[in-house]
């Protein structure tokens, strides 16, 4: 795996060099666009691609490009199908949306068991493409009429598809332009269980909007549980390399334990406890402040060991965490944390 910042060094990069290459060129593009690295020229007519491909060939020896041009007047960039139309010397250029020769008409049926919002937002988001991609009336007339006749496949009732089209189109026309200061938006996920759920969704959001009015509260579902649940799939993280937990120590010699979370791997903060490199084993110069190191001194044959280490539970987030290892102290009362836990818990 490479660096998370790799692609904007990349991109950084290309962006330094692309206006020199391009001025040197051999063959100078009438236009020229590019997007991460995937790159659309328009050349004169009668240019020589092979020298142009050898040149920006020449220019680095670890980059490599390879060139495609137009078939049938007609060549893909980028989920576009970018069309050309030559009359009386005259060239004109149309976009339309790319569908990939083994594409097909399958997608979420609309009597698959999940929220209808969801089903909703794969027709309005196909919806807004066709129409922002698509460069005339006739392009988008054209994609509509497709993604009608496909969801239509899939069990979607008619009136439902044209009702959106005609809220999708309207809105591109003529768009509800918002003003004033937006609202702060808070998430709750909830697990998806039928109507029942649709209730409760109505329920929280009328509450929401009663003691939270500044707020804007997204109720949003997850997934129940799926067959891939109940079998062992991937290989398990090892204990000492799973993150975002919250683990227990327990003394082996006086039971005493302690309870804390790190977003970090777990064998990092165990040998941070142990006052050790995690890296070579070796006793650290400069060691932070642990109540389990601090224990283990003042108890004969009381060792930080990984034994001695359980996850109690895991979060996705350092909020999450920092809430579960509060009402996990308040429920187990580890005698090594003292009388407080990590975080107040306070509902603004």
């Amino acid at each position: 795996m490479g660096s998370p910042l790799g692609p904007l060094f990349a991109n950084i990069f290309l962006t330094h060099y692309e206006s020199q290459w391009l001025r040197d060129s051999p063959v100078q593009p009438v236009f020229y666009r590019r997007y991460v690295d995937d790159t659309l020229w328009f050349l004169p007519q009668g240019s020589d691609v092979a020298a142009l491909l050898t040149y920006m060939n020449s220019r680095h020896p670890n980059m490599h490009f390879t060139v495609e041009t137009e078939s049938n007047n007609c060549i893909p960039f980028i989920g576009l199908n970018v069309m050309h139309n030559t009359c009386n010397n005259v060239h004109t250029y149309f976009t339309s949306v790319y569908h990939k020769p083994s594409s097909t008409a399958l997608c979420t049926n609309f009597n698959s068991f999940m929220y209808i919002s969801y089903k909703l937002s794969a027709v309005k988001c196909l919806l807004w493409r066709a129409l922002h991609l698509c460069s005339n009336w006739s392009l988008i007339h054209s994609e509509i009429s497709s993604l009608r006749n496909m969801f239509l496949l899939n069990a979607y009732p008619s009136d439902i598809l044209d009702r959106l089209i005609r809220s999708s189109v309207s809105n591109f026309i003529q768009p509800n332009l918002q003003f004033g200061p937006k609202k702060d938006r808070m998430y709750i996920g909830l697990p998806f269980l039928g109507k029942p759920t649709d209730a409760l969704r109505r329920t929280i959001k009328t509450i929401g909007k009663k003691f939270f009015p500044s707020k804007d509260l997204i109720v949003y579902f997850t997934s129940g549980r799926r067959v891939s649940n109940f079998f062992q799939i991937k290989d398990s993280t090892p204990f000492g390399l799973r993150s975002h937990v919250v683990y227990q120590y327990t003394c082996t010699r006086c039971q005493s334990s302690y309870i804390g979370k790190t977003s970090r791997h777990l064998r990092h903060r165990i040998s941070e406890h142990a006052g050790v490199s995690h890296i070579t084993g070796r006793i650290m110069k400069c060691q932070s402040h642990s109540n389990i190191r601090d224990h283990c001194l003042t108890c004969a044959g009381s060792q930080c060991l990984t034994e001695n280490f359980k996850i109690l539970a895991r979060g996705r987030s350092d909020t999450e965490l920092l809430i579960k290892e509060h009402l996990l102290i308040e429920r187990h009362n580890p005698s090594l944390n003292g009388n407080q836990g990590s975080v107040e818990l306070l509902l603004r």
